[in-house]
């Protein structure tokens, strides 16, 4: 069995070696109850920290969960930390004090069965699609499931590192721009959607231009089919909710519904930090999620977003380009 690219039991491979072998037993578990009470003393280096969330499938609990990070290469583990996992309304949160700076596998395990395997009915978690994460990090929300029999892993969302650089900045750039809290936004207009156009196009001028169908209308034309890219308008009705934490770390979901397109509607989140720069408030996208229909959430591609700030009595407007003016109210 495979997951994107990836042969699964090495996905498996960490929780397996440390119930074997005893990383994440009752010697880590103390280390890592000590390294909990030292989390909480304000001498902590944070270069040792790796915190997150994680939230458990429809109809499961996180009661009994841990965290585990595993100091790179994740076959050998010859450093690890275990906390368990702590539930505040419902979500799942750790904070790892790892026992040198570097790179670690993090993973979250609910041994449903309580014999130290990962076997089928455990709850699991891997950050970053198990690719190591940096000491230091936060990671953006994790999506636990259900650990199958026959080894199949369903769509495994988030942990990826917020990169927050400087996070004194980020939270700094909350408090000047003043858009700390949740807010909400709704609108119905045209806005600039990439997306694919079939056209007509000279031969001549196909070379180097979009997609070469061939000849439009049969062997020799003049003209041809091509696909080309572009950003053309489309009237979308979209539902925004936006948090904003007080360290820099927001969370954007938007609900759009669109009049043209194969995808329709579209629910879309979003986590990073917030950056400023004049009037220029810029999201730093970490990790985005989206879902076509009534789809599964699915990771796509995350570009950072930089919009025009300008406050308005209670609230804030976000104008920039492709006919984005998005005037938000405090919920």
């Amino acid at each position: 069995m495979m997951t994107n690219g990836r042969p699964l039991g090495a996905l498996y491979s960490l929780a397996a070696l440390m119930a074997v072998s005893g990383c994440g037993g009752a010697d880590t578990q103390n280390a890592a109850a000590e390294g909990e009470a030292t989390a909480e003393a304000p001498n902590v280096d944070p270069a040792l920290l790796i915190a997150g969330t994680v939230t458990a499938p429809d109809g499961h609990s996180l009661d009994g969960a841990k965290a585990i990070a595993c100091l790179t290469p994740q076959e050998t583990c010859a450093k690890d930390a275990t906390v368990p996992v702590t539930i505040e309304n419902g979500v799942g949160r750790y904070e790892i004090v790892v026992p040198q700076k570097g790179d670690y596998h993090v993973m979250v395990w609910k041994d449903v069965n309580a014999n130290d395997t990962p076997d089928g009915g455990d709850l699991l978690a891997f950050a970053n699609n198990m690719e190591a994460v940096a000491s230091g990090e936060r990671l953006t929300p994790m999506a636990a499931f259900v650990r199958t029999a026959d080894a199949t892993m369903t769509t495994n969302l988030g942990g990826l590192p917020y990169r927050m650089g400087n996070a004194q900045n980020a939270a700094q750039a909350v408090a000047n721009a003043g858009i700390g809290g949740n807010w909400s936004q709704q609108s119905f207009g045209s806005e600039l959607v990439w997306g694919p156009e079939i056209k007509f196009q000279a031969a001549a001028a196909t070379a180097g231009f979009g997609s070469d169908l061939g000849g439009t209308f049969g062997p020799g034309s003049a003209t041809n089919t091509t696909i080309v890219y572009s950003y053309k308008p489309v009237q979308v009705k979209r539902t925004m909710s936006l948090n904003v934490a007080p360290d820099g770390t927001f969370h954007m979901i938007a609900d759009m519904e669109r009049r043209q397109g194969k995808c329709t509607p579209v629910h879309q989140e979003k986590f990073g930090h917030v950056r400023m720069e004049g009037d220029k408030v810029i999201f730093a996208v970490a990790d985005t999620r989206q879902r076509c229909g009534k789809g599964a959430l699915e990771k796509v591609k995350q570009e950072d977003e930089r919009y025009t700030l300008a406050r308005n009595g209670d609230g804030f407007t976000l104008s920039g380009d492709n006919g984005v003016n998005w005037t938000f109210t405090r919920r």
